[in-house]
């Protein structure tokens, strides 16, 4: 229960969490319109569910899960293809630490030959910089699995920009990382 007061009060906890959950449905879904209206989807289930909050992690990773759920299932209810370059606006910002690792536009061109799962897993890991555990509570999943995840999502990006692609000027993270991994 010690993270339960964060929602107490919704309209700053929305504030506080807003652009953190616009930048991982604008990266899981590729499109500005559609991560706008899959934020909104995802605030309307938590504010629904903040009584079903149990409070025993932080408040931004509950909400993180909502949000990843949501995007990916408006990725199926749209089926969704990049046509265009994201457009940068006031909440897409990679920040963090970690998306110092890649280029930001490199990354959003790359993300398009991922499979939901593992372009919502590098959204998280890459754009907000959270450890395999808090990855894996979002999404429903172990730790090394999330590991998994990255791998293979890794090893894709690789394939299909080896050389000459979008994703070819920015250097490939390692998956594994000292505190991050199992």
């Amino acid at each position: 229960m010690a993270f339960r007061h964060e929602i107490e009060d919704f309209g700053p906890f929305y504030e506080r969490t807003y652009p953190a959950a616009f930048r991982t449905a604008l990266g899981i879904c590729g499109e500005p319109s559609l991560a706008a209206d899959v934020t909104q989807e995802a605030y309307v289930a938590a504010y629904r569910q903040r009584d079903r909050f149990r409070g025993q992690a932080p408040a931004g990773a509950w909400l993180q899960r909502i949000v990843v759920n949501a995007a990916l299932s408006g990725l199926r209810r749209r089926k969704v293809r990049w046509t265009e370059p994201l457009e940068a606006g006031r909440h897409d910002r990679a920040g963090g630490e970690g998306a110092d690792r890649l280029d930001a536009l490199a990354l959003r061109a790359a993300l398009e030959v991922l499979p939901a799962k593992q372009r919502a897993a590098v959204v998280l890991r890459y754009y907000h910089d959270l450890d395999y555990a808090t990855i894996a509570r979002i999404l429903d999943t172990s730790p090394g699995n999330v590991g998994a995840l990255l791998s293979r999502a890794v090893q894709r990006l690789r394939l299909e920009f080896d050389g000459d692609g979008p994703a070819a000027a920015a250097p490939l993270p390692a998956t594994r990382e000292a505190g991050h991994g199992r």
